[in-house]
């Protein structure tokens, strides 16, 4: 699981990222790259974890802890959250107090499916401001041999509120 924040050094964690887009075709039947209007060539060339750090569409993993891993620049900015600070939250703090609940359903939906589409919901940033994620796709990590390594969101749809 990624530790430092996304860099040239460590390739923005192309890897990791890899990995994520092969889960989410595993449990989805979609494609990542595709539906994040990724460059297709990116998997090829190297440039995945660059690309999909710099995507105008929020990429999200939680571990089988439920403590977030990895967020894009377009999460980080939406949550106004820094890397070490997002990679220690758990990810049930990015709902509202009061929507953890219904969010606890949909994750235990996601658990037993291992997916979900169109999953629309409140979230709050850091700092209180508070915006609806919408047509969210909430997908189980598998690796090819079926082990969890987590959960991940894919989404570029938001309304501020």
């Amino acid at each position: 699981m990624p530790i430092a924040p996304p860099s040239d050094a460590n390739n923005w964690h192309q890897d990791f990222i890899a990995r994520v887009i092969d889960a989410f075709a595993r449990v989805t039947g979609g494609d990542l790259v595709a539906e994040a209007g990724l460059d297709p060539a990116a998997p090829i060339s190297g440039n995945l974890g660059r690309s999909a750090w710099e995507g105008d569409f929020v990429l999200l993993t939680h571990d089988t802890n439920a403590i977030l891993t990895y967020g894009n620049r377009f999460a980080l900015d939406l949550w106004e959250m820094d890397w070490e600070t997002l990679t220690r939250t758990p990810s049930r703090q990015t709902a509202p107090e009061e929507d953890r609940a219904a969010r606890a359903v949909i994750m235990a939906q996601v658990e037993r499916d291992g997916f979900t589409r169109s999953y629309t919901g409140r979230r709050v940033s850091r700092t209180g401001k508070l915006f609806l994620i919408e047509n969210a796709t909430v997908f189980t990590l598998r690796d090819e041999e079926g082990a969890g390594f987590g959960t991940g969101a894919f989404f570029k749809s938001i309304t501020r509120l």
